[in-house]
């Protein structure tokens, strides 16, 4: 198997379209048997931002492995640029036709080896299963993952794959999904009382006067939800970054709605979820986070309400997907009462490389 590695911005405009054609056609192959159905196909105006180098934060690398001229295996990193430099986020795929060859192995030994010489030596990776595949066998052994809820069948290949490779399984996420019109926004509408909260919302970018109060949300979420200190170290954000983050989003065609929480001129929390002009009636939720200064309060489902109201009004989301830890039994229990139900389960896995040493030693 040959296999090229493409980091973000070494291909010029004309290459890049060649390349997302390929990219997606392939990756809807995988996601197509995968059982997790269309709307987890990829996105081409994500994809092509993927191979641009997309801002000062963040930036991806691309392998792509060929028998001849054909994509059979392919891999992706998430790479932090002013935080967790020593870190990455990926992803390996291997064509259905093509599977139980080694050519998955020999992919990942050679992304690996050069994020180990790049330096990057703290790897995290998510599968996702349909929760029927899932749960279609309870007798089957299964691995438990060290978050202490949850465990997954030893016998799914992405879990045989990344344990024969050295990846602990650190947590699962729920992936559940509502179908918002149905549920008519969900999460009741009991009488909060006069508080103080305030809860706006918004479409799009993040307006100016907001900026600092997201940034400073974004800095909490990467260590005050369940798991964060296990997976990466504190991001870095500010009103910059939120800004940088947004104008991406908007150049993939992805449209955010954000409810942010506000106690006078105390920032309490907020939840985001994106919708895509290629794809208008899926919705996937972005983070929500309540300060914990800020909990008990029943903020997390006044947000979640208040967005879901808002996607009713303006645009045309019909069901909208959300992620949670398993052990969140909190979010998940406002979830429930949402209307969410379970589609599928992530694993969220973690290796770390040998410092001074290829992957491969």
């Amino acid at each position: 198997m040959e296999i090229t590695h493409i980091p973000a911005g070494s291909l010029t405009e004309s290459e890049i379209e060649d390349t997302v054609a390929e990219v997606v056609a392939f990756d809807r192959v995988v996601n197509s048997a995968s059982g997790l159905g269309p709307d987890f196909d990829p996105r081409p105006g994500e994809v092509r931002r993927q191979q641009q180098r997309t801002n000062d934060y963040l930036t991806h690398a691309l392998w792509l492995g060929r028998l001849g001229a054909d994509i059979v295996a392919k891999g992706i990193a998430y790479l932090s640029l002013k935080d967790n430099e020593d870190a990455a986020e990926i992803h390996v795929a291997v064509h259905p036709e093509h599977r139980r060859q080694g050519l998955g192995t020999e992919l990942l030994a050679a992304m690996e080896e050069q994020l180990a010489g790049d330096g990057r030596t703290r790897l995290t990776s998510f599968g996702e299963s349909p929760a029927a595949v899932v749960d279609a066998d309870p007798r089957i052994a299964r691995v438990a993952a060290a978050s202490g809820t949850g465990a997954l069948p030893s016998t799914l290949p992405e879990v045989a794959f990344a344990r024969t490779h050295g990846y602990s399984l650190r947590q699962l996420e729920r992936c559940s999904v509502v179908r918002i019109r149905e549920a008519g926004g969900g999460l009741g509408a009991e009488d909060e009382g006069d508080d103080g909260y305030t809860i706006l919302t918004w479409a799009g970018p993040t307006p100016e006067e907001h900026l600092e109060a997201l940034a400073l949300l974004h800095r909490r979420m990467s260590t005050d939800t369940p798991g964060a200190a296990d997976l990466e170290e504190e991001e870095f954000w500010d009103a910059d970054r939120v800004r940088a983050n947004d104008a991406d989003r908007e150049a993939s065609g992805k449209r955010l709605m954000t409810a942010l929480a506000m106690k006078g001129d105390e920032v309490a929390g907020y939840t985001q979820a994106a919708h895509f002009a290629d794809r208008p009636e899926v919705g996937d939720q972005g983070g929500t986070l309540v300060i914990r200064e800020h909990r008990g309060h029943r903020l997390g489902a006044r947000l979640k309400r208040a967005n879901h109201e808002a996607l009713l009004q303006e645009s045309a989301v019909e069901r909208v997907y959300t992620w949670n830890a398993a052990e969140n039994t909190w979010m998940l229990a406002i979830n429930d009462l949402a209307g969410f139900e379970t589609f599928a389960w992530t694993s969220v896995w973690k290796k770390v490389l040998p410092t001074g040493a290829t992957a491969g030693e």
